[in-house]
């Protein structure tokens, strides 16, 4: 809701846009979607990995973001050694806006002590649109702009390259990653009139895991930190409700997300858990994992997010297909990532 509210008061306010706002969705189970993030990661599972997920984001507002994505990984052999590919396709709609992303990921792996590291770029196609056809301004007294040119009154859109770059390091008790995703901060033209400029994404991921008294429990401690890269937003002095082209603040601004997540797994099948996300949800989480698939579910509490008071929460679910990929006959893979030990 508030990115709609952000972008349209832009249109109404400015003749020329220059828009910038989060591109990457939050999700809950950001440790089953890894290289949506990091390209690094891609390959390191040993497995070949496709993973489909869905997020439906604060129930009962209309229009809120409606996010799926499909996020696949591999390792492969190429030169007598073994290198990792991915591929990323996502899509993500809120209100009248419409985002899509298609990245090809490959990462260069080196055994580093006892575990493996990952050295992952990507590059992609980005896309985003905007259906002006659908807009309802009203014009009475309360809403005085009953027209306006600012506000483009067709379906337009604007497409860019996009790229990532990333480092996974993965070991056989726990993992860290670091990642910038839009590394080229993309500006999308949508029309003469109106730019969406996506920033840059800085991903700090890490994970362990502790194995219990009782060998059928064992607990996995994450943690997910997110700062988005924002040069300029359209302000009026501690709000957005008067935007005008005047009212620029130039300079370097950052948006932090912090995930810290804990995670109880039975027998390696089952497992459940809670994050906390700070300055919005606690998410409580459960899955299973039945021979080669996986099935994960969570659900957001906005408890300190002021959106509790208009929204319930929100869903996400995600599915996930793993096959062993051996590349030598009667052997095992040589490593497996932390988090399907």
């Amino acid at each position: 809701m508030k990115k709609i509210f952000f972008i349209l008061i832009v249109f109404l306010g400015t003749g020329i846009s220059s828009l910038q706002a989060q591109f990457d969705t939050q999700v809950s189970n950001y440790w089953a979607v890894t290289n949506y993030f990091n390209p690094g990661y891609a390959g390191q599972s040993g497995k070949l990995e496709v993973t489909g997920l869905y997020r439906m984001q604060w129930l009962g507002v209309e229009h809120a973001p409606k996010t799926g994505m499909v996020a696949g990984e591999m390792p492969f052999l190429f030169g007598g050694r073994e290198h990792g590919g991915g591929l990323v396709l996502y899509n993500d709609q809120i209100g009248l806006f419409k985002s899509t992303l298609i990245s090809v990921q490959y990462a260069f792996k080196v055994k580093l002590r006892n575990g493996h590291l990952g050295i992952g770029i990507q590059g992609g196609y980005i896309n985003e649109s905007f259906d002006g056809t659908k807009v309802e301004i009203p014009g009475d007294d309360d809403y005085p702009i009953s027209d306006d040119e600012a506000i483009p009154a067709s379906l337009v859109s604007g497409k860019s390259i996009d790229g990532a770059v990333g480092l996974y390091y993965a070991a056989k008790k726990g993992y860290v990653g670091l990642s910038v995703t839009h590394l080229i901060a993309p500006k999308l033209a949508l029309n003469e009139n109106h730019v969406h400029e996506i920033p840059r994404t800085y991903y700090l991921t890490m994970g362990y895991n502790i194995r219990l008294n009782n060998s059928l429990l064992e607990l996995q401690p994450s943690v997910l930190l997110k700062t988005v890269e924002l040069s300029s937003f359209y302000i009026s002095g501690d709000s957005l409700v008067e935007v005008t082209k005047g009212n620029v603040l130039k300079g370097m601004l950052k948006q932090t997300q912090v995930d810290i997540s804990l995670r109880m797994s039975y027998n390696k099948m089952f497992w459940g858990g809670v994050s906390w996300r700070k300055g919005e949800s606690m998410i409580f989480m459960l899955g299973g994992k039945f021979k080669i698939l996986e099935v994960g579910y969570a659900y957001d509490v906005p408890v300190f997010s002021r959106i509790i008071q208009v929204s319930s929460g929100s869903h996400e679910v995600f599915v996930k297909y793993s096959m062993d990929m051996n590349f030598k006959k009667g052997t095992k893979s040589k490593h497996k990532s932390v988090r399907i030990l």
